[in-house]
């Protein structure tokens, strides 16, 4: 819902409750921009004129518990905040939000950068925050934000803020230290962040907490108390080169994911444990990596994103989802043949991979018997034959979906070469992209129509989609196809499949 229906949508509940009080919400939420400055400096003498009327009819406090929640998680929190004066029944409404996000700039919607915030707008953050605790104190709070970056002036208010947060009965936290729209992969580059040092000690005493994010700190070497009730742990821009994650791993005992996101590391990054509870794993774009070694009988998802070559070591009998962006020349052959050797479940696999040629790649693969769905981007600068890339969908003998890209033409390298007339028994769904429609891809086309049975999509197009830091998908502008390729391409694989339910898309436009 956009912001207008956010504000509609309680003004409507709020008409049909009626009362007095009601129309005074109602005009209030109407004449929010002006009335602000007006209740700061007559708050008493309003809050006397409002309880008044609710001593004649307050229609509000005959409201469902949950369709009053409903209305305040609607509301941002500076009308949230107003709402209390309203009336007796809303000056508790605090115990019915569930949600509660506090940003610096948000909270007075100054219209500046972060960082040219006046003392002023600076102290009246401090005191909403301090207020918005007090008033939630010794309530369940689902998630609670907080995103300043003036606090390393102010750490006595944050650790007072950590005693609060430890009685809210909390479950989820973010705490971002950094207000920046540039992306997090210009922060790393840069030597000029000051990061907020913060103490595991103040977080582990929130008894309720399960997931917790934090962002542009620097964690206090003290890592002496148990963390039982934490699940899960995204640590952005944090510095751990020092030993820091491994007395995290062994004070969170109960830890299932991890996310380590631009954070400069040890060249070394080890996680193992006897106890390690650890089933999710995020490695990404972290500065000064250079391997890993992982020993995780639970581990079920690794994802690792990095810009050079890393040295696995993997020791994952239950990995079924792996996501690897990676750059080298022998990428190819080390993950398909050492890395994943041992991850006989896994089911789902994204590969990317930056290198000049297509390696040798295994013939005999067995860690490829479970996989279901494969996403194969190698990005390459020489021209490659899509003829190399048949083997691997011949080690997949479960695979359903396949999704390959070259960021190069396909050509024909060898004379008289075959393609396998193995069958791929099992894919369904097939997205080419990239597709230049070179010979060569189109004899891969044809191939794959003609050795999957129960092939029901194919789908081509000339657009590259890449991926990018945290695997998100970004497009290559490219040129479409000619009207005339399309009716070819189309009739070509079509004539070529054995499958009576594929649907074949050329689609021409980028």
């Amino acid at each position: 819902m956009n912001s207008l229906g956010n504000v509609l949508f309680p003004l409507a509940v709020l008409a049909a409750a009626g009362g007095t009080a009601a129309q005074i919400a109602i005009k209030f939420l109407l004449l929010r921009a002006k009335a602000f400055p007006l209740l700061e400096k007559h708050e008493e003498d309003f809050i006397q004129k409002v309880d008044y009327a609710v001593t004649n009819e307050d229609k509000i406090s005959q409201l469902p518990d949950d369709l009053l929640s409903d209305i305040l998680s609607r509301l941002d929190l500076r009308e949230f905040f107003r709402m209390k004066i309203l009336s007796r029944r809303w000056k508790n409404v605090c115990k019915f939000r569930c949600e509660l996000r506090l940003d610096c700039l948000d909270v007075f919607r100054v219209n500046q950068s972060h960082d040219k915030c006046s003392r002023q707008d600076q102290f009246r953050f401090l005191k909403a925050v301090d207020n918005c605790l007090r008033l939630c104190s010794c309530q369940t709070i689902t998630c609670l934000e907080i995103s300043c970056c003036f606090l390393k002036r102010f750490t006595p208010d944050f650790i007072r803020w950590m005693q609060s947060i430890a009685t809210l009965d909390i479950q989820e936290l973010h705490l971002r230290f950094l207000c920046s729209s540039l992306p997090l992969c210009e922060h790393v580059k840069s030597s000029m962040i000051d990061l907020f040092p913060i103490s595991f000690q103040h977080l582990s005493k929130a008894a309720t907490l399960k997931h917790l994010h934090l962002r542009a700190c620097v964690l206090q070497p003290r890592f002496t108390s148990q963390f039982n009730s934490l699940k899960s742990l995204y640590l952005d821009l944090v510095p751990m080169s020092n030993g820091e994650l491994p007395r995290i791993l062994s004070s969170c005992v109960n830890l299932q994911t991890l996310s380590v996101a631009y954070c400069k590391l040890s060249p070394k990054l080890c996680i193992s444990g006897q106890c390690l509870q650890l089933k999710c794993l995020y490695v990404h774009s972290c500065p000064g990596l250079q391997e890993i070694v992982i020993c995780a009988k639970n581990l079920n998802t690794f994802s690792c994103f990095a810009e050079g070559m890393v040295k696995f070591s993997l020791d994952v009998p239950n990995l079924e989802d792996a996501r690897v962006h990676v750059r080298g020349p022998n990428a190819m052959p080390y993950m398909f043949g050492e890395v994943l050797k041992d991850s006989t479940k896994l089911k789902f696999l994204l590969f990317q991979i930056r290198t000049n040629e297509i390696r040798y790649v295994p013939t005999k693969m067995d860690m490829f018997s479970n996989l279901r769905t494969l996403s194969f981007v190698p990005i390459i600068d020489a021209l490659a034959d899509r003829l190399e890339i048949a083997p691997i969908l011949v080690a997949c003998p479960l695979l359903e979906k396949l999704r390959l890209q070259f960021l190069c033409v396909g050509i024909n390298q060898k004379r008289g070469r075959k393609w396998p007339t193995e069958p791929l028994a099992c894919l369904k769904e097939v997205d080419l992209d990239g597709f230049n429609a070179s010979l060569n891809e189109i004899d891969f086309a044809c191939y794959l129509a003609r050795n999957a049975p129960v092939l029901e999509r194919l789908t081509t197009r000339p657009t590259y989609r890449i991926y990018v830091e945290d695997f998100a998908v970004t497009t290559v502008p490219s040129v479409g196809y000619l009207r005339t390729l399309v009716t070819y391409l189309h009739g070509l694989v079509m004539l070529h499949a054995i499958s009576n339910k594929l649907e074949v898309n050329i689609l021409e436009l980028p």
